[in-house]
């Protein structure tokens, strides 16, 4: 998962000579809000819509609109890159080597589009959000749970919850009918926050339970 996996070579570069108005026209042609200024083939700084709409005169050239110069390399891991495009509200970013040589950019829809392809979000199967505490966080016990009830484990995210000790866990399975391991999960003591699988299955679980319930109260 390195940014050379989703490297841009195509996206131009702008130059410091250009004016603003040219900028803001490959912008729109592009649908980005940011453009790297290259010159003699090393990267500068980046530019956004928002900076030359606050120029005096946008038929001025761009030479010195901007300090703001964000990039990556290469072997930059995608988290670190998914981390400054959210920090920074991106739509490109630069990519750089180790002397400051423009190689091309990163763009949010290529970064989207990554993302997806890794969290499976295409695939079919399961979701599944628990809430565990810090202390009894035990992946392979949840993993052997999975696998008892013929369940592959697909992606599995972690986070933790603001000012408490607890864990949020996301995970996606291979099965369409996640019931069989939700049930393994509670047995265990688990607390499943919510899930998602294929549609008319978590009614029909949800019905079935409510019958099991009518059936014992009328006992």
């Amino acid at each position: 998962m390195l940014t050379k996996e989703i490297l841009n070579r195509e996206i131009p570069a702008l130059k410091s000579s250009d004016t603003g108005n040219y900028a803001l026209s490959v912008m729109e042609d592009l649908k980005i809000a940011h453009l790297p200024v290259v010159d003699s083939g090393t990267y500068s700084y980046l530019v956004s819509d928002k900076d030359i709409f606050q120029m005096e005169d946008p038929e001025n050239t761009i030479a010195s609109l901007s300090i703001f110069a964000p990039c990556v390399q290469e072997s930059t891991l995608l988290t670190e890159v998914l981390h400054i495009f959210a920090k920074d509200r991106l739509t490109l970013l630069p990519v750089i080597d180790e002397k400051g040589t423009y190689k091309g950019s990163v763009t949010t829809d290529a970064l989207i589009g990554k993302l997806d392809e890794i969290t499976n979000g295409g695939n079919p199967g399961s979701l599944i959000v628990l809430e565990i505490n810090s202390l009894d966080y035990d992946l392979s016990n949840i993993a052997r749970l999975a696998e008892s009830n013929h369940a592959r484990i697909l992606t599995l995210f972690t986070y933790p919850v603001s000012l408490t000790d607890k864990l949020t866990m996301v995970l996606k399975i291979d099965l369409e009918d996640a019931s069989p391991f939700l049930r393994s999960l509670e047995r265990f003591n688990y607390h499943i926050l919510y899930y998602f699988q294929k549609d008319g299955l978590v009614d029909e679980i949800l019905k079935k339970r409510l019958d099991e319930l009518m059936y014992y109260l009328k006992m």
